[in-house]
C-alpha cells in the first residue's frame, strides 16, 4: 500500500503546475470552480432568450471564442493548428465540444435550470470512467462508489422514481427532448475531457482557437438542420449575447488550463459543484420556480459525490507518515 501511494503521488506531481508550491496542488480545482461559475451565468442568459434557437446562441458563443483567442494564439508563436501529431485529437475535441455545447444549450431551454445543470454536470461519472479506460488514471473502490451515487442522483434528477408513485410525472415531448440532450451532453463532456488531457502539452489558446472555428461550422450546420436563425430583439438581448461570449471565453480558458494541470475527474467535480449550487439559486430567485423534492434529492446526491471525490484528493496529498492518512487510506485505495 505504501508503494502504491508513493506511485500515485508521483503521478500527480507530474501534472501539477508549480511543483514546489503547495497552493499549486489546488490550482486546477480552483480554476474548475471558476469555470463552473462562468458557465452557470451563461446558462441563465440562454434560458432567458427563448426567441432564439439554442444552436444560434451556441454560434454566438463560438464566434466570440474564436476571435478572442486569435491574438493570444499569434503571441504564442506556435502553429495555430497545433503540432501535427496532435491535430486529430484537437479535431476530436472540436467535434465533442461543439456537440456538447449545442446539447447543453438545448437542455437549458427545455428543462428547469436546476434539472438540466444537475444532469449535465453529473459528467464526472463519465469523465472518471473514460479517464480510467483511456488515460489509466486512478479509480479505486471509493471512486467507484461515488460514481454509483452520482448515477442514483441522475435517476432522481430525471424524476424516474416518480413513476413508482401514485402521481407519476408526465413527460412531454419537449421534456423528453431536454432530458435526452442533457444526458448526451454529459457523455460528450467525458469524451471532450479525454481529448483535452491527451493534448495537454498544446497551449490553451491554440486549443481554443481550433475549438472556435470548428465549433462555428458545426453549430451552423446543426442549427440549420434542426432549427432556424432569427434576429435578436433590441434592448438587453445584444448585451446578453456579448456577455455569453465573454463568460464562455473565460470559462473555457480556465477549464483548459485546469485540465492541463490536474486530473480530469476532480476538475469537473469542482465545476459541477459550483454550477449545480448556483443553478438552484438562479431558478428560485430569477425564474421564481422552486425545485421539487426529486430534483433536490438528485442534486444533493450528485454534490455528495463531488465532495467525496475532492475529499479523496485531499487525503492523497497528505504526507506518507500522516496518522490521518493511515486512518483513512481506504478512501484512496
Amino acid at each position: 500500500m505504501f508503494l502504491k501511494r508513493k506511485t500515485f503521488h508521483l503521478e500527480r506531481t507530474n501534472v501539477e503546475i508549480g511543483e514546489g508550491s503547495k497552493l499549486s496542488i489546488f490550482k486546477g480545482l480552483f480554476l474548475g470552480l471558476l469555470s463552473g461559475i462562468s458557465y452557470s451565468i451563461v446558462s441563465v442568459m440562454v434560458k432567458e432568450m427563448t426567441n432564439l434557437h439554442p444552436g444560434q446562441l451556441a454560434v454566438c458563443r463560438f464566434v466570440a471564442l474564436f476571435f478572442m483567442s486569435m491574438p493570444e494564439t499569434v503571441k504564442t508563436g506556435q502553429n495555430p493548428f497545433g503540432p501535427r501529431k496532435s491535430r486529430w485529437f484537437i479535431l476530436l475535441r472540436g467535434i465533442f465540444g461543439s456537440t456538447n455545447i449545442f446539447l447543453s444549450f438545448t437542455a437549458f431551454r427545455y428543462l428547469n435550470l436546476s434539472e438540466a445543470s444537475a444532469i449535465i454536470f453529473s459528467s464526472p461519472v463519465f469523465v472518471t470512467v473514460f479517464a480510467r479506460i483511456f488515460l489509466k488514471e486512478p479509480c479505486g473502490t471509493f471512486q467507484t462508489l461515488t460514481v454509483l451515487v452520482t448515477v442514483i442522483g441522475i435517476i432522481f434528477a430525471t424524476k424516474l422514481p416518480s413513476q413508482l408513485t401514485e402521481n407519476p410525472v408526465i413527460y412531454s415531448s419537449e421534456k423528453i427532448y431536454g432530458l435526452f440532450a442533457a444526458i448526451t451532453s454529459a457523455i460528450f463532456i467525458g469524451f471532450e475531457t479525454i481529448t483535452i488531457r491527451k493534448v495537454k502539452s498544446v497551449h490553451e489558446t491554440v486549443m481554443m482557437f481550433n475549438f472556435g472555428w470548428f465549433a462555428i461550422l458545426a453549430s451552423l450546420l446543426l442549427t440549420a438542420v434542426l432549427g432556424n436563425f432569427r434576429w435578436h430583439y433590441c434592448g438587453v438581448q445584444p448585451v446578453y449575447i456579448l456577455l455569453i461570449g465573454l463568460f464562455s471565453y473565460a470559462g473555457q480558458k480556465m477549464l483548459v488550463i485546469a485540465l492541463q494541470s490536474e486530473f480530469a475527474g476532480p476538475v469537473y467535480t469542482m465545476r459541477a459543484a459550483s454550477d449545480i449550487s448556483l443553478s438552484f439559486l438562479w431558478q428560485i430567485f430569477i425564474f421564481r420556480d422552486s425545485p421539487d423534492s426529486f430534483g433536490i434529492v438528485g442534486a444533493v446526491l450528485i454534490l455528495l459525490s463531488v465532495a467525496s471525490v475532492n475529499l479523496s484528493k485531499w487525503f492523497s496529498h497528505l504526507p506518507h507518515d500522516s496518522n490521518l492518512l493511515r486512518k483513512f487510506e481506504w478512501i484512496i485505495a
